[in-house]
């Protein structure tokens, strides 16, 4: 999402460093503050990734089986987390950013545009069917294909013993059939019989 180029500004040259307006005038307002800070931070509203459905080689998607990069992540979290997450992976936050009520555009802080989104009395953006983020400026995508499964035990290497299924059905069938027996033998001594 690129805001228009300024009037007057040829866009064609881009260098924070720079002190000619010609060469920062195509930079988002405050970004070049922004990258003088240090260390920089940046906020990522999404990501688009191209792929190519028709070849197998290639897989839609974040983590697919070949690259499960979800169990990697959780697997190395202290390196894709700060001193101040709980955990690396977040949900996608659905608005809830902060906006000016009554602005109008399509800049966050007007929720993306009235296709997009609304600013409600309280400040924060409202996303409208179709869209995503906390400003609601990405389409909100889906991958119908899903590579990487909930985990499971069988994932940490647990392996029922081969015998295990066929032990487990002989061995309820033989609990059955002595408490069956049992019942039955009580009964006999208890003197009850059986009314035809």
């Amino acid at each position: 999402y690129n805001p228009p180029c300024p009037a007057n500004c040829p866009c064609k040259t881009y260098d924070c460093s720079s002190t000619q307006w010609t060469k920062r005038c195509g930079f988002s307002e405050g970004f070049c503050d922004m990258m003088t800070k240090t260390p920089p931070e940046y906020k990522i509203n999404y990501i688009r990734v191209y792929q190519d459905p028709e070849n197998e080689k290639h897989k839609v998607g974040c983590s697919t089986p070949e690259r499960p990069t979800r169990k990697y992540i959780l697997a190395h979290e202290d390196v894709y987390k700060t001193e101040d997450d709980v955990h690396p992976l977040k949900g996608i936050q659905v608005g809830r950013g902060p906006c000016t009520p009554g602005i109008m555009g399509n800049s966050s802080e007007a929720c993306g545009g009235v296709s997009r989104g609304t600013c409600t009395k309280g400040g924060v953006c409202e996303c409208k069917q179709g869209w995503t983020g906390a400003h609601c400026l990405a389409h909100r995508g889906y991958d119908d294909i899903v590579w990487d499964a909930p985990d499971t035990i069988f994932d940490l290497g647990f392996q029922w013993p081969a015998l295990a299924p066929h032990f487990l059905v002989m061995a309820l069938c033989s609990l059955g059939a002595i408490m069956l027996t049992a019942t039955t033998f009580k009964r006999h001594m208890d003197g009850w019989m059986t009314l035809t």
